[in-house]
């Protein structure tokens, strides 16, 4: 990562036209689901610094300081917006975040149990219209997110 990026950023320089969206598959177990989020969120800050360490200070992390001067940081001043949908939309908004060039990663069910070795024997072996999506995650202007996160809904 080249020197000059910052990954804390001033609050005056947070960009709220910038978005985070997590899209999991609807009706799913919550612990499953919050393990694929969780995943899906390490993957795009870790995909950011290795392909795109431009769009570091445009995710707005930020300190959060407390009353005693205590650090709680480093934390996203942005939107994280939650969804869920059917597969079939997952895998569409896979396909189409990568194909305007937003940031995203994905999650399927091949990437859980057993350990990474194996997970990654289990997805050389599986087509990718064989994936079974867990979820998506996508970070970039709202304008070009929105559009595309419109069918599914906030996860309750």
């Amino acid at each position: 990562m080249p020197e000059n990026i910052a990954v804390v950023v001033d609050p005056s320089a947070v960009d709220a036209d910038h978005k985070f969206v997590v899209a999991l598959k609807a009706k799913f177990d919550h612990g499953v689901a919050t393990n694929a989020a969780s995943h899906l969120c390490l993957g795009l800050v870790a995909k950011a610094v290795a392909e795109r360490p431009d769009l570091l200070p445009t995710m707005s992390f930020l300190d959060f300081p407390d009353a005693e001067g205590g650090e709680h940081s480093p934390v996203s001043g942005l939107s994280l917006v939650v969804l869920e949908g059917r597969p079939a939309w997952l895998r569409r908004l896979r396909e189409q975040a990568r194909a305007t060039g937003l940031l995203c990663t994905d999650f399927t069910s091949d990437m859980t149990g057993d350990t990474y070795a194996e997970q990654r024997e289990r997805m050389r072996k599986r087509p990718e219209q064989e994936l079974d999506y867990y979820g998506v995650a996508v970070f970039g202007p709202r304008a070009a997110v929105d559009p595309l996160t419109k069918k599914f809904s906030l996860l309750r």
